[in-house]
C-alpha cells in the first residue's frame, strides 16, 4: 500500500541509524540476564526507555497473586531483584492502543568454550550478531525500543498509547507478562516478540511437562526370572505416546500449522530406571513435554495423554493391575489464536510486506510463549513475530541476522503509524 510522509520518514530514519540499532542490541546482549537474574539488564532497559518513553514503570511481580492465577503453573517462584519494566508512550487520545511485549530473560549459555564468540560478546560476523539472547528475545526488545526512539527523534506523537513491556520469567513460568495484567496494562492489540523470521503468527501452540511412572518388580540377577522389568514395561507406553502424537497431528491441526510435520510434539526427553544396573529395575520414569493445539485447553490435552497411558495399561495384565502414574509438572504454557481475518492481523501483515518488500507469511508459532496471557486471558487480539530463527535459540552460537533486526524495526514503526495513528510533535 502507499505510504504516508510520516511512514516514509520513519523508515528513512531507521535506515540512516542502522548502526545505532545494532549497537543497542549489543548493549542488551552484553548484560547477562539468565532466568532468575534479570535485574541488571532490566536496569539498563529502564534507562533506555527513559529516553524514548513518557513514563517508565519498574516493579517486581507479586508471587502471591501469581500463585492464585489459573494460568500460572510454577508456584513458589521468587521475583526478588527481578523487576518488570514497562515504558509508556502516551497517545493524544484519539487512536487505538498497542502493547509491544518482549522478554529479557534468557537461558543459561552453557560452557563458554562451546561458543565461537563469547555468549555475552554481541560479536558481529558474517552479517549476524552473536550472543545468548541475541535472537531470543533481545532482538525483538531492541527493535521495539528503537521504533519508539525513532518516533521520538522525529517528533511524532502517536494518537493511541504505545506500551513497551520488557518482562521477566518467560522462559519458564510466564509470570512477568501475567504481572503486567495485574498492573492494569491493556491495549486494543499486542505484538509478542519471538523469533519467527518475520513471519506473523496469530496463533501459538501450548506445551506442558509430564511424568509417567511405571512400576515393575525388582530382582537380583541370580533370580532375574522372578522380576518384572519396569523398563521393559515402559516400552509399550512409549509406543503408545508415539501413536497418540501421530493421531493428534491429524485431529487437531489447523491451517496455520500446515507447514509443520509435527506441530504438537510429544517428546520424552528423559528415561530413568533404578540406579543399580545389575538389577531388574523396580521403577521406570519417563519425563517429557506434550505440545497441544491453540484450540485445546490444557485439561483436554492432559485427558488425551492420560487416556492413552490407561489404554496401553489395559492391554497388559501386569500394568492393568498396577496402572502407570501420570503427573503434570510445573512447566505449562497454554496456546491461543487470534482470527486471521482480524483487522490487526491484516494490518500487521500488510506492514511486513511494505517494510520488507516480500509477501507476508501467516503461520502458527510452533512453541509455547506469552501470547496466551494476552490473547486468552485478557482478550487482547495478539500476534507473535520477530527477527531471527527460533531453532538457533538456546544453543551455543545463538545469533540473529542484522538485516532482520532492521526490518523488524521498520515493520514496527509502520504498525504503530497505521494502528495507533501518528501525528506531529
Amino acid at each position: 500500500m502507499s505510504m504516508t510522509a510520516a511512514e516514509q520518514a520513519a523508515l528513512q530514519w531507521i535506515e540512516t541509524h542502522e548502526r545505532d540499532l545494532v549497537a543497542l542490541l549489543q548493549r542488551l546482549v552484553a548484560v547477562p540476564s539468565v532466568v532468575g537474574s534479570e535485574g541488571p539488564c532490566q536496569a539498563d532497559v529502564a534507562e533506555i526507555m527513559r529516553g524514548c518513553c513518557d513514563a517508565v514503570d519498574v516493579w517486581e511481580p507479586d508471587p502471591a497473586w501469581l500463585d492464585r492465577h489459573p494460568a500460572y503453573f510454577h508456584p513458589g517462584t521468587s521475583f526478588a531483584g527481578r523487576p518488570n519494566v514497562v515504558g509508556s508512550v502516551r497517545g493524544r487520545g484519539r487512536g487505538r492502543s498497542l502493547i509491544l511485549n518482549a522478554h529479557v530473560d534468557v537461558v543459561d549459555p552453557g560452557p563458554v568454550e562451546a561458543w565461537t564468540h563469547g555468549p555475552w560478546s554481541g560479536a558481529v560476523a558474517g552479517g549476524k550478531l552473536y550472543g545468548r539472547g541475541a535472537v531470543d528475545d533481545k532482538a525483538g526488545l531492541a527493535a521495539m525500543l528503537f521504533a519508539a526512539r525513532c518516533l521520538r527523534a522525529l517528533g511524532r506523537a502517536p494518537d493511541g498509547d504505545v506500551i513497551l513491556e520488557s518482562v521477566v520469567d518467560e522462559e519458564w513460568g510466564g509470570g512477568g507478562t501475567l504481572a503486567t495484567l495485574q498492573r492494569g496494562y491493556r491495549a486494543d492489540a499486542a505484538i509478542v516478540f519471538e523469533p519467527s523470521g518475520l513471519d506473523l503468527c496469530p496463533a501459538s501452540r501450548g506445551g506442558q511437562a509430564f511424568r509417567v511412572t511405571v512400576e515393575g518388580k525388582g530382582a537380583h540377577p541370580i533370580r532375574s526370572y522372578e522380576g518384572v522389568s519396569a523398563l521393559e514395561k515402559a516400552i509399550p507406553v512409549l509406543a503408545g505416546l508415539r501413536r497418540l502424537e501421530a493421531d493428534r497431528q491429524v485431529r487437531l491441526r489447523t491451517p496455520l500449522f500446515a507447514r509443520y510435520p509435527i506441530f504438537a510434539p510429544i517428546v520424552v526427553g528423559k528415561i530413568a530406571a533404578d540406579r543399580i544396573p545389575s538389577k531388574v529395575p523396580e521403577t521406570c520414569v519417563l519425563e517429557g513435554l506434550m505440545g497441544y493445539a491453540p484450540i485445546e485447553t490444557y485439561e483436554e490435552a492432559r485427558a488425551d495423554l492420560e487416556a492413552c497411558v490407561a489404554a496401553v495399561a489395559a492391554e497388559d495384565p501386569w500394568l492393568r493391575a498396577r496402572p502407570p502414574r501420570v503427573e503434570w509438572l510445573g512447566l505449562n504454557k497454554e496456546g491461543a489464536e487470534t482470527p486471521v481475518a482480524h483487522p490487526f492481523v491484516q494490518l500487521a501483515s500488510a506492514a511486513v510486506g511494505d517494510a520488507t518488500g516480500r509477501p507476508p507469511v501467516l503461520a502458527g508459532f510452533p512453541a509455547g510463549c506469552d501470547l496466551p496471557y494476552l490473547a486468552r486471558h485478557a482478550g487482547i487480539p495478539s500476534i507473535v513475530g520477530g527477527p531471527g530463527n527460533c531453532t538457533v535459540a538456546h544453543g551455543s552460537d545463538e545469533h540473529v541476522p542484522g538485516d532482520e533486526i532492521v526490518a523488524a524495526a521498520k515493520v514496527l514503526v509502520l504498525v504503530v503509524c497505521r494502528w495507533c495513528g501518528v501525528g506531529g510533535a
